[in-house]
Formats: C-alpha cells, sequence, structure tokens
C-alpha cells in the first residue's frame, strides 16, 4: 500500500515538473518573440528589487567600509608625504631667503665703498669683547673662509678695523677705538679750502688716528700747531703702511684743542663707523697686481671726494 502510495506522488511531483518546463518554455519563445510579456517582466521586475537589494546590501556595505578606509589610509599616508615636503620647501625656502638678504646687504655694502678691484666677503658681528679696556668683536668668518691676520674689514664705505686673531670658523676683529690700534689718515677737507695744495703735502700732513678705547672717538696725534684743521674736517686712510687701502673715511673732527707754546695740538675725532649700530661687516683681500699705487689711489679718491662736495655745496646754495 505504502509503495502505491509513493508512486503516485513520484509520478504526479514529474508531471508538475513537465507541466511547468512547458510553461517556462512557452513564456521564454513569447518573450523573445512578442512583446505581450514585457510589462509583467516589468512588474515583476519592481516586485523583486527589494528583495536584491537587501540581498546584495552585505556586499555593497562591505565594498564600501573597505574602500573608505582604504581611501583614508591612502589620505593620511599623502597628507604626511605632502607635509615632509612641505617641511623641506620651507626649510629650503628660509635658506633662500637668508641668502638673499646676505646678498641684498652685500650690494648695498659694495655699492657703498670706493670702486676697487678687490675680492670681499661678508661676515656678521656673533659677540663683543666683554672687556672694557679692548675694543674687539667676534665674527662668523675664519681661516676656512680664507680669512687672515691682519686683513682689513670695512662697515659700508669706512674702515671699521682690521683682524687681530682667527680660528676656523670665526675671526676677531680689532675696532679702531681699541687702544692698541692706529692707523695713518689725512685731512680731505682741506682741499676744499687751499685746493692749490700739492697731493705730496696733504700726505705730509697727514696724523695718526689712534684708539682712545671710548667708543666711537679716536684721538689725532701728531698735528702740528700750525696745520690748518677745523671741526667737522673728514680724514679719510693714506695707504701708508701698506695695510688699510686709501681713500677710505675714517673719521670727522670733534674737537681741537691748543695750548700756546705746544708743539702739537691735541685733536679728537668721532668714528665714521657707529659701531654701536654696525651688525655686519666686508672683509677684503687685496688684489696687488691690480690695486695702483698708494699714492695714485688716494689722489683719484680725494678729487672724487673734492669733486663730490663742490656738487653738494651747488644743490644746497
Amino acid at each position: 500500500m505504502s509503495s502505491i502510495i509513493q508512486n503516485n506522488e513520484y509520478s504526479s511531483l514529474s508531471f508538475k515538473f513537465m507541466l511547468l518546463a512547458a510553461i517556462s518554455a512557452a513564456i521564454m519563445v513569447l518573450d523573445y518573440r512578442e512583446t505581450i510579456l514585457h510589462p509583467v517582466r516589468t512588474t515583476l521586475t519592481v516586485i523583486s528589487y527589494p528583495f536584491k537589494y537587501a540581498i546584495n546590501l552585505p556586499f555593497s556595505a562591505k565594498g564600501y567600509l573597505t574602500d573608505y578606509f582604504s581611501d583614508h589610509k591612502t589620505m593620511a599616508e599623502e597628507n604626511r608625504q605632502l607635509r615632509t615636503t612641505l617641511d623641506i620647501y620651507a626649510a629650503r625656502n628660509q635658506k633662500y631667503h637668508a641668502i638673499a638678504d646676505e646678498n641684498l646687504r652685500l650690494r648695498e655694502q659694495l655699492n657703498a665703498i670706493p670702486k676697487t678691484d678687490e675680492k670681499h666677503l661678508l661676515a656678521e658681528i656673533l659677540s663683543v669683547s666683554a672687556n672694557t679696556f679692548s675694543r674687539k668683536v667676534t665674527i662668523n668668518r675664519g681661516s676656512n673662509d680664507h680669512m687672515y691676520t691682519g686683513q682689513v674689514v670695512i662697515a659700508g664705505k669706512n674702515i671699521y678695523g682690521q683682524i687681530d686673531s682667527i680660528a676656523p670658523d670665526s675671526a676677531e676683529i680689532m675696532q679702531l677705538t681699541d687702544k692698541d690700534h692706529a692707523i695713518h689718515v689725512v685731512n680731505t677737507s682741506v682741499l676744499n679750502r687751499k685746493p692749490e695744495l700739492a697731493i705730496d703735502e696733504v700726505i705730509g700732513r697727514g696724523a695718526l688716528a689712534v684708539g682712545s678705547g671710548k667708543t666711537n672717538l679716536l684721538e689725532l696725534r701728531n698735528i702740528e700747531a700750525n696745520v690748518d684743521i677745523r671741526k667737522g674736517d673728514i680724514y679719510v686712510s693714506s695707504g701708508l703702511g701698506k695695510l688699510y687701502p686709501a681713500g677710505y673715511p675714517v673719521a670727522i673732527v670733534s674737537s681741537i684743542k691748543y695750548n700756546s707754546g705746544d708743539s702739537f695740538m691735541k685733536v679728537m675725532a668721532h668714528t665714521l663707523t657707529d659701531f654701536t649700530q654696525a651688525r655686519e661687516v666686508l672683509a677684503i683681500w687685496h688684489n696687488k697686481r691690480a690695486v695702483k699705487s698708494k699714492k695714485e689711489e688716494l689722489t683719484s679718491q680725494l678729487k672724487k671726494n673734492k669733486a663730490t662736495e663742490k656738487s653738494i655745496l651747488k644743490k644746497t646754495n
């Protein structure tokens, strides 16, 4: 009895399968050749879409989260790289501006000094000597920059001093006002008052500018009582002694004292370099093959100074 029931169920299932297969085949043929079932298919697609979306949602969420965290990690890495690049360029930019500023200051210095065939190097003042009896400063240049003891140092167009001691990366400068320093100078202002004077006579009536140990103050020695000198006269380097180049401004006369019966006057002068304001100096190298003789150099510079002073007087009048 049970076997008969099983056979009937099997026959019923086979019949149903065959019927459904036939119906499906018929629907496929009609859908392929005719458009009559197109609304039905569209309706079924709309009805089944939420189910498809629900089934695909976990996979879509997984892909979205994977892309999100992957993109976030990539962006974070790119951001770190950009920050590193920015720091590098910021450092280069700062260095560039430092070099540009130094170049600008060097150009200003070179435009201020008389035209010479010499090599120049800009240096920064690092510290000032704590010794009250010594007028010395330390700069950030040394023997590694081919500097040497006794080298001339200027500030703008005025003489600052000379290298007293040197190290590989630094050097010590003795200022004009140091008590151990002296430089031979000549009065250029006297040429405006006495244009008939010869250059030899002007050099012969020069003075020795000796440091007083005080800020911006020099003593002009060996000035005879009969020498024409007035307050406000400008003294420049004579070039004698083969240390300082000729024609560089040194000091302006500030006071003159003379006691009857003395052979020499006591003359004090203020340095044209303001040692309280100077923060950078210019070291120079003499090119002996290109530099003219000291006498010719001084003559040329004195003529230029005289012409300049005349033009200024004309403008003021």
